[in-house]
């Protein structure tokens, strides 16, 4: 950059006293008050007059302006520092304002509970999650059982959950998926992928989604996949998308990426999917959950589980009607018969449970059968008959 001369100071400085046009070219100042008097004045009169700046250019101005902004720029700097409020932090640590809004849905979510509650919550909105009708068939790759409350599903494969509301949830709503033990003893585990899936090829390329996470999005590039910095749980989220038009339901498409007898990963333990509707603060506005089975048949694991517990349904309502008949005394009895219940022998500890034991052959079957019945029949009748049966007998062979 070229220095100016002083002759070129010189000039420029007569170009621009010229270009003043003043009204009253002077300043009056008051004398100054230091004389011999003992007396101070506390008036000061001070006269200034305008400048007008004629047949200015471009150029001229442009410097003028830059002149000008350096000198606020400076005066500013010092009004800075020597300030007694100025801050202690330095100015290039950015400041939040209160009313900004975050760059993402997400940004402002707080961390998940150390025990995720499982209990279902409908909140103010009425949220619900449901399921379209599914067989048992053995060709289906989902099915979900009412009466188990539990969804069945193979590894990978589409499964839609339908998300449903009474009335618009605030904007910036979200739906959060998060996986958890069932059992106690599992619960503060968290549910991720077994080591040959999670480091596989399989269902991993091209994927956006973490290879770790057992619960993704299919089709929806606004999902956003978390893994809770304190707790470590991993969740997957969506925003809350209102339902089209003749619609009652949003449909979320979710694929679970591992198998529940996968060893090093869930092994067996039963697993609950918890979806939560949720406000851009992590305030929790509803919450539904459901039990999960990732496997190769859901269809015929879903009836096997019904028919096992509709048979313990029937054997616990068993159970109770034989506790009341035990229970019961019969008020007229036949004549030279005691009630039941006197003089027969309490069971010992474990003989009211059931046992089963093989058999080859239908002969050798139905004699086992007729033990049995006689067996059960004995535990029936009073001692006394039975004393009085073997006295019988007893006779009969005498006389023979």
């Amino acid at each position: 950059m070229s220095q100016s001369s002083p002759a070129d100071e010189g000039t420029t400085f007569e170009h621009l006293w010229s270009t003043l046009e003043p009204d009253s070219t002077y300043f009056d100042l008051p004398p100054s008050s230091h004389s011999g008097s003992s007396e101070v004045s506390n008036q000061t009169e001070v006269t200034m007059d305008v400048f007008q700046m004629r047949s200015m250019n471009e150029s001229v101005m442009s410097q003028f302006n830059l002149l000008n902004s350096s000198m606020d720029q400076s005066i500013g700097s010092r009004a800075a520092s020597t300030s007694p409020y100025n801050s202690e932090h330095p100015s290039n640590v950015p400041t939040h304002s209160p009313y900004s809004q975050p760059s993402s849905t997400f940004d402002a979510m707080s961390p998940a509970p150390v025990i995720p509650s499982n209990a279902d919550y409908p909140g103010p909105h009425h949220f619900e999650v449901t399921f379209q009708q599914s067989s048992t068939a053995k060709s289906a790759t989902w099915t979900y059982s009412p009466l188990l409350k539990k969804l069945y599903c193979q590894i990978a494969k589409t499964c839609p959950i339908q998300i449903k509301v009474s009335t618009p949830p605030p904007p910036g709503t979200i739906i959060r998926a998060m996986p958890v033990y069932k059992k106690a003893e599992h619960v503060t585990e968290v549910v991720k992928r077994c080591p040959n899936h999670e480091l596989g090829r399989d269902f991993n390329d091209g994927q956006s989604a973490p290879a770790s996470h057992l619960i993704r999005v299919e089709g929806n590039n606004l999902s956003q996949y978390v893994d809770d910095p304190v707790t470590g749980r991993q969740s997957v989220m969506v925003p809350y998308e209102p339902p089209q038009v003749g619609t009652e339901f949003t449909t979320i498409l979710y694929n679970f990426m591992c198998n529940s007898s996968c060893v090093g990963g869930m092994n067996r333990r039963p697993i609950l999917i918890i979806i939560t509707l949720e406000t851009r603060d992590g305030q929790v506005l509803g919450r539904r959950s459901f039990e999960g089975r990732i496997c190769a048949c859901p269809g015929r694991d879903r009836k096997a589980d019904e028919d096992h517990y509709r048979e313990q349904q029937a054997l616990n309502e068993n159970a109770a009607k034989n506790g009341n008949v035990n229970k019961r005394t019969f008020k007229q009895s036949p004549q030279g018969i005691p009630a039941l219940g006197a003089g027969i022998k309490k069971r010992r500890h474990g003989e009211e449970e059931m046992y089963y034991v093989p058999v080859r052959g239908r002969e050798n079957f139905e004699i086992l059968m007729k033990i049995k019945e006689s067996l059960e029949l004995v535990e029936l009748v009073p001692q006394q008959l039975v004393d009085s049966y073997r006295q019988q007998q007893q006779q009969l062979l005498q006389r023979q």
